[in-house]
């Protein structure tokens, strides 16, 4: 590798780690794309996959070195293997612009984004660093992502990356492409101007809301002795918040540090807090179930949600488990690789999209009048909230309004939960469904269907929010249509790569 090759993977690493919160910096995500399809397209061997995965490796490195917080194998697993995503893709665009050239171009943004999507269905997935995430600071910009999900705003990351290649390449047609990049970044502002505006001016029921942060150590918190003490922090900021008759409490990720459901003492506090105070209450805890099938018990993530009069509770398991520190990927066919331990868990994934129902009283109108109502929550566990297709899946079940609970304390004060919270305003505007989000140590946010963010609760901080949440029961274009445009990517993407490969093989035979 020579040294204009390692500038180059530097200089592109630090710009797309500088794009990606908390810098609100998105605008350098294409320049670092131009930057680097410039150098790839005018070298003169093939090292498309070389600088791609390089770049991609410190890319991962400088973004995501904070997962090592809690699993150093895990955070290198993810850095390693999410790098290969990229060398793949620059290699495509390589192999293609050597025979044809402006092909490649147009299809790289193509190619680009069907990637991306394709990662989603994997066990590897670790679906954190697409270019969508780097606008989340941008709101008028990615309200478009109630069409097309985020992945449209990728594309739009793309063509402008490649219009400011092609910039630099022809000097004589730079006014043309700046009138173009303008067009490809003013009419999705439009768009987003104008619905923002129309869905802010409607007039919507709303449910107060009370988000806990207990801001307890997640280290700390499982140890025997202090149990208790981390079950009394959550009662006692529930009981404060209750002052404000919030209607849903939400508790973070494994807010109780036990089994709950081996806990009755506990349930019971549970039970008489949400029959006294008549509210509904979400918590996060650990679960487990037997497999008879199996002979052996499964334990995972879960969400307990009690409602008033009620002597049960209902239950939520996660459905995407965290590579390497939640399951070992591949151990549905390989049960060997249970045994291995990377610092980890060995939790089991869930399969329903469940919706909890919640009869309580919404504030609607002008004047602010009661109404009766039913509130249908949902809730992304953790690592789940930057998952479209999860999401999406809740609301078209029939979920108003999403609940996010997380415990990013494993990663500090690090740039980990201030990227984690930003993700969460993609799943408010594709699905048009206000967010309450509760983390441990924070960031605890309420996110309007828009993405703005109408209350915050800062980084290890102790606290609650109370805030009246809008419930949108319209299901937006992506909610009803799903990833249409990640799917007509990979469509397009095979549509061309394939004649291309072919007639890339004849041009050869010909000239030789």
């Amino acid at each position: 590798m020579t040294a204009s090759d390692v500038k180059i993977i530097f200089i592109t690493a630090i710009l797309l780690t500088l794009s990606f919160p908390p810098f609100p910096l998105g605008f350098l995500a294409p320049i670092a794309i131009a930057l680097l399809l410039k150098y790839v397209l005018h070298t003169p061997e093939n090292i498309g996959f070389k600088i791609g995965y390089w770049s991609g490796v410190l890319w991962g490195f400088l973004t995501l070195f904070w997962i090592a917080n809690n699993t150093l194998v895990g955070m290198l697993l993810t850095v390693f293997i999410g790098a290969l995503h990229y060398g793949v893709v620059w290699w495509l665009v390589r192999r293609v612009y050597d025979y044809f050239p402006r092909l490649a171009l147009i299809v790289f943004p193509v190619v680009w984004v069907a990637a991306e999507f394709a990662r989603e269905f994997t066990d590897i997935r670790f679906n954190w660093l697409n270019l969508a995430y780097t606008q989340t600071y941008y709101l008028p910009f990615i309200q478009i992502a109630d069409i097309t999900g985020y992945l449209g705003v990728s594309f739009l990351i793309m063509v402008v990356a490649v219009l400011l290649y092609v910039g630099m390449r022809s000097p004589k047609y730079r006014g043309r492409i700046a009138v173009l990049i303008g067009l490809t970044v003013l009419l999705p502002v439009l768009y987003g101007v104008m619905r923002m505006q129309a869905l802010e001016n409607q007039t919507l029921p709303e449910v107060k809301v009370a988000i806990i942060q207990p801001n307890v150590d997640p280290y700390q918190k499982w140890e025997p002795a202090f149990q208790q003490q981390a079950f009394a922090i959550l009662d006692s900021l529930t009981e404060l918040a209750a002052q404000d008759t919030p209607r849903i409490v939400i508790w973070p990720e494994t807010a109780t540090p036990f089994f709950l459901r081996n806990e009755p003492r506990y349930q019971k506090r549970i039970h008489r807090l949400v029959d006294s105070l008549k509210f509904c209450l979400l918590t996060g805890t650990p679960d487990y179930q037997y497999i008879p099938e199996e002979k052996e018990y499964h334990t995972y993530n879960a969400a307990f949600f009690f409602k008033p009069g009620y002597p049960i509770f209902d239950v939520y398991y996660k459905m995407a488990l965290v590579p390497a520190a939640e399951t070992m990927p591949f151990k549905k066919y390989l049960p060997f690789l249970r045994k291995i331990d990377v610092g980890g868990g060995d939790f089991f994934p869930g399969h329903q999209f469940t919706v909890f129902r919640c009869n309580t009283s919404l504030r609607k109108g002008p004047d602010g009048q009661t109404i009766p109502g039913e509130v249908r929550l949902s809730v992304a566990i953790c690592y789940e909230s930057v998952f479209p297709q999860i999401v999406r899946g809740f609301v078209k079940n029939g979920a108003n309004l999403l609940a996010v609970i997380t415990n990013d304390g494993w990663f500090g004060t690090t740039s980990g939960p201030y990227q984690h919270q930003q993700y969460a305003v993609y799943r408010a505007i594709e699905n048009r469904v206000s967010v309450a989000r509760s983390a441990n140590t924070g960031v605890s946010v309420c996110i309007t269907p828009t993405g703005r963010k109408c209350a915050e609760l800062g980084l290890n901080r102790q606290g609650y929010i109370v805030q009246w949440m809008p419930l949108n029961n319209r299901k937006s274009l992506y909610t009803r249509w799903g990833s249409w445009f990640g799917w007509l990517m990979v469509l397009i993407s095979a549509a061309v790569l394939t004649p291309a490969h072919f007639l890339k093989h004849k041009a050869g035979r010909n000239s030789a």
